[in-house]
């Protein structure tokens, strides 16, 4: 592959989507190939399915559902969008991907983890992030954003807080078993200092003298 696949994960309000877009403006800036992408969706196929697993009007949807709903979705996305764009000197940065899966599905819901991550590798095409930027915050910090901001939940953003403590706690665990990719960030700080440590660490690796390496 000759792009760069990034990804930006954590738990509901922990700050992700707004550094995906602030690492994407320096990358325009210095006049590089870059697509933004979310999970699920990216495709239309992918967003009809977006729209059904948020929708909290819906009827009750079994975990085994869900689950195989977020694959679906992301196995049309990787074969549609991701894949293509990795053959091409090309960013991609995505808002969630399979490790999300194996957060709130496998710890969250406490579907089989091993199960989970076979079923990330099939629907992935065998893809991986080269990078992934994880926001740590509390629980209390994402109910405590929610409320100031007005955030109306959807329906995955509607379950218990002991839910989102397991899911927080996976996504420590998924980091600590992946230290080769995962750059973990403390999503209490001010966004200005966390936009500095992304961009030190990305221009690390993909910058030398001002030019992409």
């Amino acid at each position: 592959m000759k792009g760069t696949f990034i990804t930006f994960e954590g738990i509901d309000s922990c700050g992700k989507s707004i550094q995906l877009e602030l690492l994407a403006q320096k990358i325009v800036n210095h006049h590089k190939s870059l697509s933004i992408i979310r999970e699920p969706g990216g495709t239309p196929v992918a967003e009809n399915i977006r729209t059904l697993l948020l929708d909290n009007t819906e009827e009750s949807m079994s975990p085994a559902t869900e689950l195989l709903l977020f694959s679906a979705a992301r196995a049309q996305l990787v074969e549609q969008k991701i894949s293509p764009l990795l053959d091409s000197d090309h960013f991609i940065l995505c808002d969630r991907f399979y490790d999300s899966t194996t957060a709130y599905q496998g710890y969250g819901r406490g579907i089989d983890i091993e199960f989970i991550q076979r079923l990330n590798d099939f629907a992935s095409h065998g893809i991986k992030p080269d990078i992934t930027f994880l926001f740590d915050i509390s629980v209390k910090e994402m109910n405590i954003r929610m409320l100031k901001n007005e955030i109306k939940a959807d329906r995955m953003e509607s379950e218990s807080k002991l839910f989102f403590e397991r899911v927080r706690q996976g996504f420590l665990k998924i980091a600590n078993d992946n230290p080769d990719r995962f750059v973990v960030l403390d999503g209490h700080k001010p966004i200005k200092d966390i936009e500095e440590n992304i961009w030190n660490y990305f221009r690390s690796k993909y910058l030398q003298g001002g030019e992409y390496v």
